[in-house]
């Protein structure tokens, strides 16, 4: 009896903004006991909740902030497909803003740094915040003519029923916080990593005479592994991100997901820390003009010997991959629990 009233109360509530769900689930609670006997039969029960009418119904009536341009029935899909695509959107743009504008400059002759830096800067920004409006306009235009000519249909109010009550779901989500964050975090290092190692920005500067020198960071050959395995590398990761957006829960294909890009991305980088002609020649060469502590690790990049640092960065790389892995192996355990609690409460 009671799994059943919950049900529908959480059919409700998942609806409505999070500030209001307490509040709403309490008064709900209590209309739904007042309204039946003491001892209340399954079907008393299920006569009762149909008398309410359907969750979504309900939940317009509840909801503080009634909404005319797109339907209460589509709105939180619109809401969450927004919540995907401008953040990813608008990073993009903003790189690709920014690229663009640094690619600008430097056909220029003789830019300066600072003229670069800005450009990059303001030409990014700019980039970013159409990428953001663009989505948000055409996102709700896309919308409203979906819902308008029918190819959003939902389920008509007056045909629920009670068996239509989904499981009580009290299995904690993945923030769309984090997936966001990962897919960002990927892009952007790919991106000005890739951009450092074509030389395409600046990174290690030599000054001569009254000339500034941009040194190239990494070697030729080095820089030809290095950009394949960030172009897979930043691929997994927005296949993870996306399916962990669109799924908020650790499914089958999320984990299996999670633990290819964990495992290709370690196989990759330790695979690629093996090179042992990693950085530029004048990089070494502008490193061997100084004088350095023998525990400094430029001391090391200066003399060309660096096994020692390549390993203990590939060791590191192992076991924070592992022990990913094992986190992500972890909270499927723990989903796989909840669902078999679940399942055993709709029996």
């Amino acid at each position: 009896m009671e799994n059943l009233v919950e049900r529908y109360i959480s059919a409700v509530v998942q609806q409505l903004p999070e500030k209001e769900r307490a509040e709403v689930a309490r008064e709900l609670r209590s209309n739904i006991y007042d309204m039946l006997s003491e001892q209340p039969s399954d079907a008393e029960i299920k006569k009762v909740l149909e008398s309410m009418g359907s969750p979504a119904k309900l939940a317009e009536q509840y909801r503080q902030n009634p909404r005319y341009l797109i339907s209460p029935q589509v709105y939180d899909e619109y809401i969450r497909l927004l919540k995907l695509l401008v953040p990813i959107v608008g990073i993009i743009t903003l790189i690709v803003g920014a690229v663009s504008g640094v690619f600008e400059t430097l056909q220029e002759s003789g830019p300066q740094v600072s003229q670069v830096l800005q450009v990059m800067f303001q030409s990014g920004i700019q980039s970013g915040v159409s990428g953001v409006l663009q989505t948000l306009v055409w996102t709700t235009i896309g919308f409203v003519i979906a819902e308008r000519t029918g190819v959003l249909k939902s389920k008509k109010p007056d045909d629920w029923k009670v068996s239509d009550l989904p499981a009580v779901n009290t299995e904690k989500l993945i923030p769309v916080s984090d997936p966001v964050a990962e897919i960002i975090a990927a892009l952007v290092f790919s991106v000005f990593l890739t951009f450092g190692a074509l030389n395409m920005i600046p990174q290690v500067f030599s000054t001569t005479g009254h000339t500034i020198v941009n040194v190239p960071l990494f070697s030729n050959s080095f820089t030809t592994f290095l950009i394949p395995v960030l172009i897979i590398g930043t691929l997994l990761t927005v296949i993870v991100g996306a399916l962990k957006l669109v799924d908020r829960r650790w499914t089958n294909r999320v984990c299996l997901w999670s633990i290819i890009d964990n495992a290709v991305s370690a196989v990759m980088w330790v695979f690629l820390l093996m090179h042992n002609n990693i950085f530029s020649q004048e990089l070494v060469e502008l490193l061997q003009e100084q004088t350095w502590s023998s525990g400094d690790v430029l001391h090391y990049i200066s003399t060309g010997d660096t096994a020692a640092i390549r390993l203990i960065i590939s060791l590191i790389i192992v076991v924070v991959s592992a022990i990913q892995i094992i986190s992500v192996l972890y909270n499927r355990n723990k989903r796989s629990h909840y669902s078999g609690y679940v399942n055993q409460e709709q029996l």
